[in-house]
């Protein structure tokens, strides 16, 4: 297998991890969980809907696959097209371990203070890519590295607990 390859499969298994610790911590706030379509996880950047009661539902876009203290962020997608920052996600859940579940921001106020603190300058090496913008080669993403104590400053910020039990 090759390398990219298997980068892209163990990404892809992380992420589903990801969604099924979110799932369980969604639940155990008590909110009822489904499954986002295919045409929407694709396309919105929805990977599920929430509700209460079957009240009004919100989307959320889970991002596992981090690591400590590093969030990447998406402008643009692979396909040069938008990117989660700008789907119809109303959350985004960051799968991280360090702080013991998810921190949950919401996407349009991320959305805001990448568009004001990522740097408008391309950096052709991962390592720069901290509030400055990158794109991988062969490809047209636009994508951009956070720290967690970055998105601590949002109002929105909150962590829901992973559920321990099973």
């Amino acid at each position: 297998m090759k390398v990219g390859a298997k980068r892209k499969a163990y990404s892809s298994s992380t992420g589903r991890v990801a969604e099924v610790r979110f799932v369980r911590a969604a639940r155990k706030k008590g909110l009822l969980v489904t499954k986002s379509s295919h045409t929407e996880d694709r396309h919105e950047h929805i990977d599920y809907w929430l509700a209460m009661d079957n009240e009004s539902r919100w989307g959320v876009d889970v991002k596992g696959n981090n690591l400590p203290d590093e969030i990447w962020v998406e402008f643009k997608n692979v396909a040069g097209k938008r990117g989660w920052l700008y789907g119809g996600a109303s959350i985004i859940a960051f799968d991280m371990p360090e702080e013991g579940g998810f921190s949950i921001v919401d996407r349009q106020e991320l959305a805001l203070f990448c568009e004001k603190h990522v740097k408008d300058e391309v950096v052709k090496d991962r390592k720069n890519a901290y509030l400055k913008k990158y794109t991988r080669r062969d490809r047209q993403d636009v994508i951009s590295i956070l720290k967690l104590n970055d998105i601590k400053t949002l109002k929105s910020y909150r962590v829901w607990e992973y559920d321990k039990e099973y």
